[in-house]
């Protein structure tokens, strides 16, 4: 076409360049449309749109309105769809308070927006946890600017239940049938999830009836929600019949629906039934992914099955799997808690060379290892390393070592990281207060203790049950029954026995 004398009409590159958008081939739009303008071929405004959408979905936003730019220079009139893409293009670039500015910009100059627009800046609030501002939103359009649509309730009701507000997502599904808004399957599924992560299985279960009851026929991932919901709490017989049920109403399982098997198995101990899943899957024409071998390693590890884990893990290369952190840090784990940390080491060197770079989950199951077999300066340069190596220590990894050093006999040292923390406005928790006067009791440092107990509040941590039954211990060990008593009411007084 490009040699074609005269070329063809800018309509014919346009079928083409739509058709590769289509196919998510991003580049090579942009590619295409480079060498068109440098033939001389002139744009027009459906393929500029065309441009505008590729730029978006690479997230090169000033690319996107640049040619936005072009658009208007050229004289033409942008639509609501050029207004839509660069609104999606922020958002899936991060930026969504720029895209509500954008947003706003257009409505001061008198341009109306659709339910596509809006349903796209509803997701991006969403996407980055501003649920109550997408709320608002919804509240903001309905009844003035456009009909809030079942898109725009489930994104938010999906919000809501991963925040585990799932009264108010419950109550934004009441809603619906009141404004004539039908929910579909996405709207239940998400829901279901809500209510299978705050631990209400029955409301759960309550939901997948009426769906039914409405004719709205479950798909893989509501039955996996809660396959996935019952196994976390160690049902594995309701598991096993759910996903009979499943089968039976044509829904075949996946990959998702095993790997909630095998982890809820291996969660009730029974490791014989996890591999046998693990053996289903592939006589089920179901391929194994990477998360697959992450949890069967991470529960043989778990378990003190090394060796098993081992191969397995060797057994993932001969299926070109690739490890990936979550894997190595399974095993890792496992092998630091059995004691064997030279071999955890030379994972974590294989980790490097294979351009896997170990987190600080990793490195804190290093650490952990050290302290409890007495290496705790080993522990101090191990954490000092990974502080070179731009990777930040959480208070998990801060409270293991200054446990390490209190279990050691050097309590002078865990308090000099205690207060380093402190200075240094590391979210110090109750764990870690609890852990420095456990290390002050055993040294007899009761007054010390006492103290610490007392100052707690005053960094803004409410002490609980485990820092005071630390210092009761404690005094009743020493037959300083009074101080212990005293304790003991101050507890009934706070509630926390």
């Amino acid at each position: 076409m490009l040699r074609m004398r005269p070329p063809p009409p800018i309509i014919k590159f346009g079928k083409i360049l739509g058709s590769l958008v289509k196919t998510k081939h991003y580049p090579i739009v942009i590619h295409l449309f480079q060498r068109m303008e440098l033939h001389g071929i002139q744009s027009n405004y459906i393929t500029l749109n065309i441009l505008i959408n590729s730029y978006c979905h690479l997230r090169q936003i000033n690319s996107a309105f640049s040619v936005f730019a072009k658009i208007l220079k050229l004289g033409y009139q942008p639509d609501i769809i050029t207004y839509t893409t660069l609104i999606r293009g922020l958002c899936l670039n991060g930026q969504v308070k720029e895209s509500l500015n954008f947003h706003d910009r257009l409505v001061s100059q008198g341009i109306k927006l659709d339910h596509v627009s809006y349903g796209t800046l509803i997701n991006g609030l969403c996407k980055i946890g501003q649920t109550g501002p997408a709320l608002r939103l919804l509240r903001k359009i309905e009844g003035e600017i456009c009909r809030p649509d079942v898109v725009m309730y489930n994104t938010i009701i999906d919000g809501l239940c991963k925040d585990k507000l799932v009264r108010d997502a419950f109550d934004l599904y009441c809603e619906m049938f009141e404004k004539r808004v039908f929910p579909n399957v996405v709207t239940y599924t998400s829901l279901i999830y809500g209510f299978c992560i705050v631990g209400q299985l029955d409301k759960a279960f309550g939901l997948l009836n009426e769906m039914v009851l409405k004719n709205v026929n479950p798909n893989v991932c509501t039955f996996n929600t809660l396959v996935d919901g019952l196994c976390k709490e160690g049902k594995m017989r309701e598991a096993k019949s759910l996903v009979a049920v499943m089968m039976k109403e044509g829904v075949g399982p996946d990959v998702f629906t095993y790997n909630a098997l095998m982890d809820g198995y291996f969660l009730v101990k029974e490791a014989g039934k996890a591999k046998n899943v693990f053996n289903i899957m592939a006589q089920m024409g179901v391929t194994c992914d990477v998360h697959s071998y992450s949890v069967m390693i991470s529960g043989l590890s778990k378990m003190k099955m090394l060796d098993e884990a081992m191969d397995l893990f060797e057994g993932m290369r001969n299926e070109n799997v690739i490890p990936d952190v979550v894997a190595y840090s399974s095993l890792i784990d496992g092998l630091c808690k059995s004691g064997r940390i030279n071999s955890a080491l030379k994972y974590v060197d294989e980790m490097h060379d294979r351009g896997q770079p170990p987190n600080v989950i990793t490195y804190t199951s290093l650490i952990d290892a050290l302290c409890k077999s007495h290496q705790v300066d080993k522990a101090i340069a191990l954490l000092k390393k990974i502080k070179d190596q731009g990777i930040q220590a959480n208070m998990y990894t801060y409270n293991i070592l200054v446990d390490g050093l209190c279990k050691d006999g050097r309590l002078t040292d865990a308090q000099k990281v205690f207060q380093d923390l402190l200075m240094k406005g590391h979210n110090v928790d109750v764990v870690t207060y609890s852990i420095m006067i456990n290390g002050l009791c055993k040294e007899s440092l009761f007054d010390e203790a006492l103290t610490l107990l007392s100052k707690m509040e005053d960094k803004g941590c409410v002490p609980d049950a485990i820092a005071y039954e630390t210092i009761i211990n404690a005094f009743f060990e020493k037959d300083m029954n009074d101080k212990a008593e005293k304790l003991l009411r101050e507890m009934i007084a706070r509630r926390l026995l």
